[in-house]
């Protein structure tokens, strides 16, 4: 996984960095690589190691999801003034998503991006961030950043967890 010029990778010591996603009926293995710049803009890049499906339909899933094995997916985040984050993730969905309503989604702003089969590099999610900060004001708060960053993983463990 290639690093993005003017980021710097955050030390992962004492904090998660492999893990396990449950979505729908498989369950991912990933590894987990921080970043951060001196603008306000943070990342997170997921490597995605393992795919196990619960049941048939877990199985079947399972089997097809295992080209995505060795691919990356960036989620790209910016603390605003207004308290608001921007988040910029994959549209794992082919619709609009909802969501039971036990996670509280107030503090931010969606961006999602089409992945192309998690094919995008991070320059490409990157512009995409960007575009979506346009006449957007950034917190300069980089201590708070660095510890959303290090939430993002969990938040959107969360966030899966409560779709339905």
């Amino acid at each position: 996984m290639e690093t993005l010029d003017g980021f710097e990778e955050l030390s992962t010591e004492k904090r998660i960095s492999e893990f396990k996603i449950p979505i729908m009926h498989v369950e991912l293995s990933l590894n987990v690589r921080y970043f951060l710049n001196d603008s306000g803009i943070g990342y997170c890049g997921l490597l995605i190691k393992g795919v196990k499906g619960k049941g048939l339909r877990g199985m079947v899933e399972a089997a097809a999801a295992k080209g995505y094995i060795g691919r990356s997916i960036f989620v790209f985040l910016t603390e605003l003034d207004d308290g608001k984050k921007l988040i910029t993730v994959p549209a794992l969905f082919e619709k609009e998503p909802s969501f039971n309503g036990k996670v509280d989604l107030s503090d931010l702003i969606i961006k999602t991006y089409y992945h192309d089969d998690l094919k995008k590099t991070p320059q490409e999610v990157h512009k995409e961030h960007m575009n979506a900060l346009v006449g957007k004001k950034i917190s300069t708060d980089k201590e708070h950043l660095i510890r959303s960053i290090f939430d993002l993983p969990g938040r959107g463990l969360e966030i899966l967890k409560s779709y339905r």
